[in-house]
C-alpha cells in the first residue's frame, strides 16, 4: 500500500483548495501563506519578535517558524485562521507552526491627507450652497482596512467612528476584509470584486451609465501603483475619470538587533500583506548581512539574501515583488491566485509549511 505524502496530504480537495501560481513563466503551482500575531494561539510558541524562536520539546513534531511581517495589530484575524484550519489539525501530531510577530511596516500620514480631509468636511462648494465635494463623485473606491479608517476619520474628524454614515457616491471595497472595516465604521458598501485585487476591481467596476463620464474618488495608500487608475481610463465599454489623494503611506521599520538575530535564524516562512513589507524585510536583511552599501545586483548574489526564507504573499502584487527582486526563486514563492485574500492566504501558508516539513526529511 502506497502512503500519501505529506504534500498530497494537504493538496486533498476537502483540504485545502488547488491553487495555481503567478501568471509568469516560471512558476510552479505553489501557494503562500503567512502568520500573525505569534502569541494568539496554541499553535505559536513566542510572542513577539523579542523572544528567540523556541526549539519544539516533541522530537516528534517538526516547528514550523513564521514571521508576519504586517503592521502591528493587523494579525489577528489570519492567526486565527492559521490556528483553526483543518491542516493545521489534521497535522498536530507531527507538525507544530510557531508565528513569530515581526512587524515590517508602519502607517504614517499621506501627503495630501490634509487637503482631502478640508475637501470631504465641507458640505457645499466653495460658494456655501450646491453640491459638496463627494457629491461629485460616483464612487468612492477604498483598497485597505487602512484606506477605510482614514477615510472615515478624514470625513468625521474627532466624532464617533462607529456611526451609520451616508454620503452620496457608492462605495466600492476591494475584497471582504476592507468591506467588514467599511461595515463596522458605518458605511454600506455597494460592490466588491469577485477576486479581491486592485485589477478585478478596476475591470469589474459597474459604470453608471454608459454615454456619461463615470466619476471615482481614489484615497489611496502613497505606495499604491497607478493600476486602478490606468485600468479604469482605458476601458472600452464606458468612461472614466479618476481623481486620487494620497491620504496614508507605508514606511519601513529599522529592526534592532534582537530582531535581525530572529530573521537570520531559523525562519523557514517570510510572510508578507504587502510590496512595502517585502522592501523593508530585504533592507534589513541587507542590514544584517551588512551589504547595505553593495550594488543590487552584488546583494541579490549574497548567500542568505533572502534570510534562507519561503516567500508568502497575500496575493499577486506582493509575490510578484518578491520575484522582481531577485532574491527567491519562483519556485519558492507562494500565493493564492484564485483566492486572494485572507482565507486564501492561510491555505496557503499551510500549504507552504507542508512543503517546508516533507523537505526537511
Amino acid at each position: 500500500m502506497k502512503l500519501l505524502s505529506l504534500r498530497h496530504l494537504l493538496l486533498l480537495p476537502s483540504i485545502v483548495a488547488a491553487f495555481t501560481p503567478l501568471p509568469l513563466s516560471s512558476f510552479r503551482s505553489r501557494h503562500c501563506a503567512f502568520t500573525s500575531d505569534a502569541c494568539l494561539s496554541e499553535t505559536s510558541t513566542s510572542s513577539n519578535a523579542n523572544s528567540s524562536i523556541d526549539s519544539d520539546t516533541d522530537d516528534e513534531k517538526f516547528t514550523v517558524n513564521m514571521v508576519l511581517t504586517r503592521e502591528k495589530g493587523k494579525n489577528g484575524k489570519l492567526q486565527k485562521l492559521i490556528s483553526e484550519h483543518p491542516t493545521t489539525k489534521m497535522l498536530q501530531s507531527s507538525m507544530k507552526v510557531n508565528l513569530i510577530e515581526l512587524p515590517c511596516i508602519e502607517h504614517d500620514l499621506g501627503e495630501d491627507l490634509e487637503e482631502f480631509k478640508v475637501l470631504v468636511q465641507n458640505k457645499n462648494n466653495d460658494a456655501g450652497e450646491g453640491e459638496s465635494f463627494l457629491d461629485k463623485f460616483d464612487y468612492v473606491i477604498i483598497t485597505s482596512p487602512e484606506s477605510a479608517e482614514v477615510f472615515a476619520w478624514a470625513i468625521r474628524g474627532d466624532e464617533n467612528q462607529n456611526n451609520e454614515m451616508k454620503i452620496s457616491p457608492k462605495i466600492a471595497a476591494v475584497g471582504k476584509s476592507t468591506k467588514a472595516t467599511l461595515e463596522k465604521l458605518g458605511f454600506e458598501v455597494d460592490f466588491t470584486p469577485t477576486k479581491a485585487d486592485g485589477q478585478s476591481l478596476a475591470e469589474q467596476l459597474p459604470y453608471v451609465d454608459k454615454v456619461k463620464l463615470t466619476r471615482v474618488l481614489y484615497p489611496a495608500s502613497a505606495k499604491a501603483a497607478d493600476t486602478i487608475q490606468e485600468i479604469l481610463e482605458s476601458r472600452k465599454d464606458a468612461s472614466f475619470s479618476l481623481t486620487r489623494f494620497n491620504t496614508y503611506d507605508t514606511v519601513p521599520v529599522t529592526f534592532t538587533q534582537e530582531q535581525l538575530d530572529v530573521i537570520m535564524g531559523d525562519v523557514h516562512i517570510a510572510c508578507f500583506g504587502s510590496p512595502s513589507s517585502v522592501d523593508s524585510f530585504l533592507a534589513n536583511v541587507d542590514r544584517a548581512l551588512g551589504n547595505e552599501d553593495l550594488s543590487d545586483e552584488d546583494k541579490k548574489a549574497a548567500p542568505n539574501s533572502n534570510g534562507n526564507t519561503v516567500a508568502c504573499c497575500i496575493g499577486p502584487t506582493s509575490a510578484r515583488r518578491c520575484l522582481e527582486s531577485g532574491r527567491w526563486h519562483a519556485m519558492n514563492i507562494y500565493y493564492p491566485k484564485k483566492n486572494p485574500g485572507m482565507e486564501g492566504w492561510a491555505d496557503s501558508c499551510l500549504q507552504a509549511a507542508g512543503d517546508t516539513v516533507e523537505q526537511s526529511f
